[in-house]
């Protein structure tokens, strides 16, 4: 969100510039576990401020989900909210499974290991550049340290020894 935000800055007044983010889509934006909440919250007050929220009829936070902790959250930045809004900005899903695979992806490929939170973005501009093809630039905001979430990412791909003996 913050790290998104703040790459937007300099593009928000050149038209020419798409700006795209993207939301943690956990097991997918049709299961209740995701934290997707410009695709599927909706307008409510959270920590004070006007914004899109997963919550229930009553407008309590509902449980979110992402493998990402800095993403698992039931809301997303006022300013996001206001780009979604006014349609500045375009928010796509990408769940755990395709974030975990542009994680790997770039480890292989440039042996850059990105945080779970960047490898959302990556997910996306992945997606994207599919969709726009081979002439496209993208800028990609790398924001985050994938050291931090080694531990994680061992569990996703099933890398440890669990009869192992410490």
């Amino acid at each position: 969100g913050s790290n998104a935000i703040g790459m937007f800055d300099a593009f928000l007044d050149d038209e020419g510039v798409a700006l795209y983010g993207v939301e943690a889509a956990g097991d997918g934006v049709d299961t209740p576990r995701h934290a997707a909440s410009i695709e599927r919250g909706t307008p409510g007050i959270l920590h004070g401020a006007k914004t899109f929220v997963l919550q229930d009829e009553d407008g309590q936070t509902v449980e979110s989900h992402s493998i990402s902790a800095g993403l698992d959250y039931p809301g997303v930045g006022p300013e996001h909210a206001w780009l979604a809004d006014i349609g500045r900005a375009h928010y796509i899903p990408a769940t755990d499974t395709e974030a975990m695979e542009a994680l790997r992806l770039l480890s292989r490929t440039e042996g850059i290991i990105p945080a779970i939170e960047s490898a959302h973005a990556l997910a996306g501009a992945l997606r994207i550049g599919r969709d726009l093809g081979p002439e496209a630039v993208l800028a990609i905001s790398l924001s985050g340290r994938g050291d931090k979430d080694m531990d994680t990412a061992a569990r996703w791909f099933e890398l440890y020894d669990e009869g192992a003996q410490p």
